[in-house]
């Protein structure tokens, strides 16, 4: 399988001399793999995002993708465990997502999300899982549509509103049950609207005395730096929750935001 045959890969890396050199050499190349998020150029959205692993390398997974002439297709994905097992399976699922639009489109993502399951079940260990969220922005048609796979809810902040909406529902994580099926809902959006995604890095940060920041906080952040352009919102909320927790996030932490010019 994928995901054994690049673990033993690795794994031969731990030993000689040079095994620290190869082993930071390995790590740095799936943290860029990462991390370097190409922003596609589409009409009508504008995107910024912030992602920060909290070792050397993490697991969580960001992408985007252009769709068609007047869309945007995301996904955003958040490996369990630490480091670089953790990375290994975030690059897996990057790639394999990858190819799964180029081969089927967009057309339909909860059978995107379907295939997405059934290899990385085959793939990861017993005891590892992904949150995954994938959807495609069309501000053309009014549209956001969402496959969500045990990962944290959508926001929405309309351009008029006052209070951050919350996606409803989402199915089972990637990598449990090969048979899982998911849905998919459309949410109707506009001029002005904001949606923000993101990784519970965020949400479970901690502060000195155990308190979590919590998608209510989150959401009110949110609010508060709404007139910011989308790459300074999504670095502002990111501060924010990094001074809640003293300095320090003590897990991969990931947002996206996108937002329909006006």
């Amino acid at each position: 399988m994928m995901d054994a045959a690049i673990r033993r890969a690795i794994a031969a890396l731990t030993f000689g001399a040079d095994a620290q050199r190869h082993y930071d050499l390995a790590a740095d190349r799936i943290a860029r793999a990462l991390l370097d998020v190409a922003i596609p150029a589409v009409d009508g959205v504008e995107v910024g995002f912030h992602a920060e692993p909290s070792r050397l390398v993490g697991g969580d997974y960001l992408d985007l993708f252009r769709s068609g002439s007047t869309g945007i297709v995301f996904g955003l994905g958040d490996a369990s465990g630490k480091s670089l097992a953790a990375a290994l399976n975030a690059l897996m699922l990057r790639y394999l997502v990858r190819g799964l639009v180029t081969a089927l489109g967009t057309a339909d993502l909860a059978l995107l999300v379907k295939h997405t399951n059934t290899v990385v079940t085959q793939d990861v260990d017993g005891d590892s899982f992904i949150t995954f969220v994938c959807g495609e922005l069309d501000p053309a048609a009014g549209t956001l549509r969402i496959v969500n796979a045990g990962h944290e809810p959508a926001l929405i902040l309309r351009r008029s509103a006052d209070h951050v909406e919350v996606t409803e529902s989402h199915g089972i994580v990637l990598g449990v049950n090969a048979d899982a099926h998911y849905a998919q809902i459309v949410v109707p959006v506009g001029p002005g609207d904001i949606i923000v995604l993101y990784t519970d890095g965020l949400t479970e940060a901690a502060n000195d005395r155990g308190e979590l920041y919590t998608i209510d906080r989150l959401c009110g952040s949110i609010v508060g730096k709404r007139d910011l352009a989308p790459q300074a919102l999504a670095d502002a909320v990111f501060e924010t929750v990094r001074a809640f927790a003293g300095n320090e996030l003590r897990d991969d932490s990931t947002i996206l935001v996108l937002r329909l010019r006006v």
